[in-house]
């Protein structure tokens, strides 16, 4: 039996504000980590930690938000109130305007977090991510529909852990942020 880590990245200045950045690569002030600076830097901590390489994927990306990206969430209600209103309902499948629906992502990052864990069936990972994306993974793992991802909470620097064996996961702990304390 192995552990593996989710963990999303500190916070911007943009998760203060309410504005969606999505696939925008924005640097972080502090670091409290996908290929995105802001998760990349949390990941390099962690791996500097135990002297090991951090691998940055593409594939962990946060989900795409398209034409909202750089808009605040309040602007984006009264811009688009119909799409706001249907990305809350039906996440899985409504996809913002040049961006991703839920199901795009995970249709892209699980089968990279499935490959990567078949590599190490004794090992555990950390996977430095955003929370979209692990929203997505904890539903994916623990067999939850989609659209019930916003009903869990992922809080920046948080850590969510899961026993993995084969393709079976047991939840240990989600949204731990005792280290910030």
């Amino acid at each position: 039996m192995a552990k593996l880590y989710l963990v999303r990245h500190g916070e911007t200045d943009y998760n203060n504000t309410m504005r969606f950045q999505g696939q925008t690569d924005i640097p972080l002030d502090a670091v409290y980590s996908s290929s995105l600076q802001r998760a990349r830097k949390t990941a390099e901590i962690i791996a500097e930690a135990k002297r090991l390489e951090p691998v940055s994927l593409d594939a962990l990306k946060e989900m795409s938000f398209g034409i909202w990206e750089n808009m605040n969430s309040g602007d984006i209600q009264k811009k688009y109130p119909r799409e706001w209103k249907d990305f809350f309902a039906n996440p899985a499948n409504t996809k913002i305007p040049q961006g991703e629906s839920m199901n795009d992502v995970q249709k892209r990052a699980y089968p990279e977090i499935k490959r990567i864990l078949d590599q190490y069936p004794e090992g555990n990972i950390a996977f430095v991510a955003h929370g979209g994306v692990i929203r997505v993974l904890i539903c994916t793992m623990l067999g939850l529909d989609l659209n019930r991802a916003w009903r869990i909470h992922v809080g920046n620097a948080s850590v969510t852990c899961f026993y993995y064996w084969g393709r079976s996961y047991t939840l240990d702990f989600a949204n731990e942020t005792l280290h910030l304390k």
